[in-house]
């Protein structure tokens, strides 16, 4: 028995929308995915914002930054009177470096279970198998295809045939001189572009620091 199994109605109703409106195979699972993680990036920075006490965040982290730089050079130059306060301050830092990261791992607590479902719903309608056409890997060996199995991006150059990153891309059924992308690749290029801007607009990152611009 599956965690989302009480939700596999709305499941159903989610990939029958993307696969009968064409939005389940490119261009549209392009621009799909694109939107997907506009809205992830948003609910996730939302609930940071709502959850993380930022300024509490940056001050604890800029302290824990300073710790490690004086740490660091009582080190490299051996001075006793910066070792000593480096150890008297050794267990607050400690405590904080705790503290930090127990807060930090407060909001993914939160956005884990819809951020699973979602993307569990989206493979199911991007793996169809009208995408597994598209893919010329899907044809062969009997029907398995590679880690781009469940084409979502047809991309205008090629790729696939170039050392290291050539094994995340197939070369396109209908013109070998493109390649495509799959769901996982796809999902994750755009949630790591469109997560880095949502971060900059909201004024955090992922590390609980302040966003720069803020401070002009």
């Amino acid at each position: 028995m599956g965690l989302f199994d009480f939700l596999e109605p709305l499941e159903e109703i989610i990939r029958d929308v993307l696969i009968k409106s064409g939005m389940s195979v490119p261009p549209g699972s392009v621009l799909v995915l694109v939107f997907v993680s506009v809205l992830i990036s948003a609910f996730s920075g939302f609930v940071n914002r709502t959850v993380l006490d930022m300024e509490k965040l940056t001050r604890d982290t800029q302290e824990m930054m300073e710790h490690s730089r004086n740490k660091k050079m009582a080190m490299e130059t051996e001075d006793k009177k910066l070792w000593i306060r480096v150890k008297r301050n050794e267990e607050r830092f400690l405590e904080l470096q705790k503290n930090t990261t127990m807060t930090r791992m407060l909001p993914s607590l939160i956005t884990i279970g819809p951020f699973i479902f979602l993307f569990q719903t989206l493979r199911g309608a991007f793996q169809k198998n009208d995408n597994l056409i598209l893919n010329s890997n899907s044809k062969l060996n009997g029907g398995n295809c590679s880690s781009s199995c469940g084409v979502t991006a047809v991309l205008p150059f090629k790729i696939h045939d170039i050392s290291w990153i050539g094994n995340w891309f197939s070369p396109y059924a209908y013109d070998t001189g493109l390649s495509v992308a799959g769901f996982g690749f796809w999902y994750f290029l755009s949630a790591v572009v469109i997560s880095t801007i949502m971060q900059r607009i909201l004024g955090i990152n992922i590390t609980g620091m302040k966003n720069p611009m803020q401070q002009i």
